[in-house]
């Protein structure tokens, strides 16, 4: 393409087609040995050049490239089709040849003696393998070694792409992708659903829209029941991606030329790009000794002599036509997706930084950075969880909302407490607790008068027993809040080191550590509280006015309920006595004494529990926590566990992958 490259063209003069539609230039027979040379247009080399570089930046796992991808029934001659394009000789034989999809990136060169090539692709280990071609010859081995390193067995199927460079002067500028030739049974050694994996791996590549199909069909096949066909139309109903190419017109029963005429005449089942009808060497002329050059002289003479054929437009049959009519395609469905792919790599490249910024940081090297982070860490840890112990919200979004429930379980909780408190108070006007007490009054009466009677003793042993009532109860209470801490601390332990979960697993180590500390701390300062509570004691000034608020609250209710019967009696005209009962021996005032003290005594506990559970779990388990993590983030083994997670880390490495073939991929589109 430069001035000083060897050229060898040749000007002739072109005659007017029979339709005086199309113009078909004379090449002289020097120039069709080189075949497949398309320099029509100094545009495509780029742009093909750039889908290339894309796609090996790896871009195609991300974006969906312009591509054309080779489909066909197995043996269809797909294979023959790519030899005569790329003038190398691929794999040949029976069943499936092509068991990997083959890149095929051919550019043009103006040196006539130029010629080179490479290959590459990943082995079944991820192993990547890179190449040179010495020569031509040696292509179909090369291939083939590459197939049987990338799939499990001599006849397996694998879906990662195998790269084949060839620049030479007999080639376009072109890339196709040649897909598994369609398989209708599986053969020894293949496996059982062969059929659908090969049909899976095409539909991958053909459902994109911006792939051009290419259908190569066996002229000597029902059209109708070509399955590659049928699967171009799934997902391109009008035919508006796929061009088809009918292969071994040689082969074709006597009479049937005129069918397959109907066919290159969009006049069978219609293409919006059309046929193309191809002759390419056989196994035969292989075997012979019969060259790629000698194979396009061979087809241009079958096509111009032919009965049938030699009236069909030139630009409908030949290998040098459908080259140069694949690059034109190719070219022109790249400039209408440049675009839309620039827009894709651009949202593309803003998903992935979201990404990479959700994923923080990158994880430390060496072991200061190490320590640094084990404590910048363990602060945020801390500090959270004194935040929602202090009853204060987090709004990280990167915490769920419900570590901000903390403080109102708690709440809730110490809220119970107070209502089972005040459910288990003495009830004054129960005729069983008046009896009981009766009872128990006369029991212990010695020769004392009835008004003598030890009511003291008799009201603070009934006081002990309502207040130990409640010792269960704030056992009970104490768990709830303790259970809802520990498991609040764990979800932080697991979001403040989720990116180091063997340091995340020591945090929660010392979660549990501290909450057995923790749980038998607080119990054992509950019960002792209760045996405090066993001493029945108030100061004066608090029972004698808890006291007067009962009894008024007493008079008040006789007052309420001698009124009603006054009023009854009064309307019935009948005469009553007093409701007022005389106390003679002290119960009802018994009763009063112990009801009030209850009252003081449920207060009071109603108050301190609550301070006593967060005293234990709110304050002293998570300064506890501070100082064992702060000792552990210092420690030097510690620095062992300050190790990303294996799919956190295998994620980030994908994103930084990820992001920078984007990266690269926008600044090639810019170029442009």
């Amino acid at each position: 393409m430069g001035g000083n490259k060897k050229k060898n063209r040749h000007s002739i003069p072109t005659t007017p087609s029979p339709d005086n539609t199309e113009t078909m230039t004379i090449v002289s027979p020097e120039e069709k040995t080189k075949a497949l040379a398309s320099s029509f247009d100094a545009e495509v080399r780029p742009l093909i050049d750039l889908v290339d570089r894309l796609r090996g930046y790896g871009l195609d796992s991300d974006i969906n490239l312009p591509s054309v991808a080779v489909i066909g029934d197995q043996s269809a001659g797909k294979s023959s089709v790519l030899e005569a394009i790329s003038g190398v000789q691929l794999p040949r034989g029976t069943g499936i040849v092509t068991r990997c999809p083959l890149e095929m990136r051919m550019k043009h060169s103006e040196d006539e003696d130029m010629w080179a090539g490479k290959i590459m692709y990943k082995d079944m280990y991820d192993m990547t393998h890179e190449e040179i071609i010495l020569n031509r010859e040696s292509v179909g081995e090369l291939v083939r070694k590459a197939q049987k390193e990338m799939t499990d067995s001599a006849k397996g199927i694998s879906d990662e792409l195998i790269t084949l460079e060839v620049t030479s002067s007999d080639v376009p500028d072109l890339t196709v992708i040649d897909l598994p030739g369609i398989a209708r049974n599986a053969v020894e050694g293949q496996p059982l659903d062969i059929e659908a994996r090969i049909k899976n791996m095409i539909r991958r590549y053909i459902r994109r829209q911006e792939t051009i199909i290419l259908a190569v069909l066996q002229c000597n096949v029902d059209i109708a029941t070509c399955e590659a066909l049928k699967m171009a139309k799934e997902f391109d109903a009008e035919g508006g991606r796929t061009l088809g190419v009918l292969t071994k017109p040689d082969l074709l029963d006597k009479g049937a030329e005129t069918g397959v005429v109907r066919i290159l005449n969009n006049m069978e089942f219609t293409l919006s790009k059309g046929y193309i009808i191809v002759k390419c060497r056989g196994q035969e002329a292989i075997s012979d000794g019969q060259s790629l050059k000698q194979a396009l002289e061979v087809e241009e003479e079958f096509f111009k002599s032919h009965r049938h054929f030699s009236s069909l437009r030139p630009s409908q049959w030949g290998i040098p036509n459908l080259s140069g009519r694949l690059s034109r395609e190719l070219k022109i469905h790249i400039k209408k997706r440049l675009p839309g792919l620039k827009e894709d790599v651009r949202n593309k490249l803003l998903e992935t930084e979201c990404d990479l910024h959700e994923l923080g940081e990158d994880p430390p090297a060496t072991a200061s950075e190490k320590r640094q982070m084990a404590l910048r860490m363990v602060t945020e840890f801390i500090d959270i969880a004194t935040t929602l112990t202090n009853g204060k919200r987090c709004d990280d979004p990167k915490f769920p909302p419900q570590i901000n429930t903390l403080f109102s379980v708690a709440r809730g909780s110490f809220a119970e407490l107070h209502k089972t408190a005040a459910q288990e108070q003495p009830d004054t006007k129960d005729r069983t607790l008046k009896t009981e007490l009766q009872l128990r009054m006369e029991v212990s009466r010695g020769r004392e008068f009835c008004n003598f009677l030890g009511k003291f003793e008799l009201v603070e042993s009934y006081a002990r027993e309502y207040v130990l009532k409640l010792e269960p109860p704030a056992l009970r209470c104490f768990d709830e809040v303790h259970s809802k801490t520990i498991e609040i601390l764990k979800i932080l332990a697991e979001k403040c080191f989720e990116k180091f979960p063997d340091f995340a697993d020591r945090a929660k180590e010392i979660i549990m550590k501290t909450r057995k500390a923790t749980q038998n701390d607080c119990k054992e300062e509950i019960q002792r509280y209760f045996k405090m509570e066993n001493l029945v004691y108030s100061q004066d000034q608090t029972y004698g006015g808890e006291l007067r608020k009962e009894e008024e609250k007493r008079r008040e209710e006789e007052e309420d309920v001698a009124e009603r019967k006054h009023k009854a009696a009064s309307k019935f005209n009948v005469q009553i006595g007093s409701v007022k009962d005389e106390d003679v021996n002290g119960i009802g005032k018994a009763l009063l004494s112990l009801k009030s003290y209850y009252q003081i005594a449920a207060q009071r506990l109603c108050d301190v529990i609550p301070m006593i559970i967060q005293l234990h779990v709110f304050k002293e388990q998570v300064e506890d926590m501070r100082t064992q993590l702060m000792d552990i983030a210092s420690d030097e083994k510690t620095m062992d566990h300050i190790e990303e997670d294996v799919d956190m880390a295998y994620k980030r490495r994908e994103c930084k992958s990820r992001h920078e073939r984007l990266q690269l991929a926008e600044e090639e589109l810019d170029k442009i």
